[in-house]
């Protein structure tokens, strides 16, 4: 894996173009269809506060905000992409997510398209679980191990980025390990959408 400051390199240099990227075709179409079932797994989010954990430019924070959370927090290591999120009522954290610190705990959890570029996705989640109330819902987007994903990675690769593919059997005991549960999983596209809770 590359270091950290890499990453970080590397997304403050796609955020000049990243939001049009993100609206043009495939992207656009790809990320429809992954927003709609997100969307779905967080359910009533209503008096929720909610954690964009690793938001980039805030796309999932931005499709979030419609179903009226109480707040949103926007976390990236990269302060360019989190200038690209122009809605002041979302809260911004320029924080690293591998040694990130939040004094607050939190009802719902986003992580899409995070762990496919860290280190130990283990420690991060172990440390998520400090910022989740008891039933928190946190729900991860990650790449699955198909020709869709390895061409994704393919392209990373080629900046430089070694990123991490997933199969259900290892987000599973990720996620097992680090003290999660997982309540569903789905496969969509090229990615695993998945909804976890504390184990109890």
């Amino acid at each position: 894996m590359p270091n950290f400051k890499n990453i970080i390199s590397y997304f403050d240099k796609k955020s000049i173009n990243y939001n049009k990227n993100s609206n043009s075709f495939p992207w656009s179409f790809i990320r429809k269809i992954e927003s709609k079932e997100i969307l779905k797994l967080a359910g009533n989010l209503k008096n929720k506060e909610v954690l964009d954990f690793g938001s980039g430019s805030g796309f999932y924070s931005k499709i979030l905000k419609k179903k009226s959370p109480k707040k949103i927090f926007a976390l990236d290591a990269s302060k360019e992409m989190l200038k690209k999120i122009k809605d002041k009522t979302i809260i911004k954290i320029n924080q690293n997510a591998e040694n990130f610190k939040i004094d607050k705990k939190f009802d719902v959890i986003i992580c899409a398209g995070l762990l496919e570029f860290v280190k130990s996705p283990n420690k991060i989640l172990r440390k998520l679980k400090t910022s989740s109330k008891k039933n928190c819902k946190l729900i991860i987007l990650c790449p699955s191990e198909n020709i869709f994903a390895k061409i994704y990675r393919l392209n990373h690769s080629k900046n430089g980025l070694q990123i991490n593919l997933f199969n259900s059997i290892k987000i599973g005991n990720i996620l097992n390990k680090s003290g999660w549960r997982i309540e569903r999983q789905k496969k969509i596209l090229f990615s695993i959408i998945l909804l976890a809770k504390l184990k109890i």
